[in-house]
């Protein structure tokens, strides 16, 4: 296996801090966004329902 570098410094000479918040934000960037929670059928914003049948 082949353990080549993802990327590397071209220019420079980065600080800790400054590869840790470079790696920080291409590892967000890779990572999928969270699902959204499922809505409670008793919220305010839910579709209407048996529970808002008897309000018409």
């Amino acid at each position: 296996m082949d353990s080549a570098p993802a990327f590397r410094v071209l220019r420079g000479d980065p600080e800790d801090a400054e590869l840790a918040a470079l790696v920080a934000v291409l590892a967000a960037q890779a990572s999928p966004p969270p699902a959204a929670p499922a809505r409670s059928a008793w919220s305010p914003l839910a579709a209407p329902t048996w529970r808002t049948s008897t309000l018409r």
